[in-house]
């Protein structure tokens, strides 16, 4: 896949906690942020509905970081702007896998009563698409999509998670391992139990919508 891969969200939000300065090793400033969004839509009924309530990790370095500790502090409606990074970790015996954005620019949030949480892919199949009916009768489709970008100067990968519902579902449930694509949806986190009751920890893409790039060639 020749076009230039993607892995980029926009968080707008409530800063949970207060930014605080910390230092790598080698010096290298950086702060690790917590940002709450709200989401709220009127359905078919015209009723409000609203999700519960998305915990985002983040963090930036280096002057930006100090920044964000000068001029931000918790409560404060904040906007964010970066590259989504899967973080794998293990504790308690139990794997996680979660999405933390790496800021490239942050503001404070003109709409301070508002959320924001979009999210938007392009990369590569690493495997064919995973389609079920759940016992609801509502069509899933999982889709294991790989982005390679820079980071501090160097080629990173990341895989990453995508769940598509309802009729968007079905319409993805034929793309094939090698398959350019783009995504456009929103950060989702959860908690669901390891092998041994552990807590678990995963971060998914919730998509919206899809468009296949580049179709494989068999």
């Amino acid at each position: 896949m020749n076009r230039e891969q993607i892995s980029q969200a926009e968080i707008a939000g409530r800063l949970g906690q207060q930014p605080e300065i910390e230092h790598t090793p080698t010096g290298t400033a950086f702060t690790r942020l917590s940002v709450a969004t709200a989401e709220r839509w009127t359905d078919g009924d015209g009723k409000i509905r609203e999700r519960p309530t998305e915990w985002h990790r983040a963090v930036a370095w280096g002057s930006l970081a100090e920044e964000i500790s000068q001029r931000f502090k918790k409560g404060d409606s904040i906007s964010l702007v970066g590259a989504m990074r899967i973080n794998s970790y293990e504790k308690d015996g139990a794997k996680n896998r979660t999405i933390e954005l790496h800021v490239d620019k942050a503001e404070p949030n003109p709409h301070k009563e508002l959320s924001k949480n979009e999210a938007r892919l392009v990369g590569v199949m690493r495997e064919d698409a995973k389609f079920k009916v759940l016992d609801s009768g509502t069509p899933m489709t999982v889709l294991s999509i790989a982005t390679t970008t820079m980071a501090n100067g160097k080629e990173r990968e990341d895989w990453h998670s995508v769940t598509l519902w309802g009729k968007t579902a079905e319409a993805a449930r034929d793309i094939k391992a090698g398959e350019g694509i783009s995504v456009n949806g929103s950060i989702r986190h959860r908690s669901v139990p390891g092998a041994e009751g552990q807590e678990r920890k995963l971060s998914a893409i919730d998509g919206r919508q899809f468009q296949v790039l580049e179709r494989s060639v068999d």
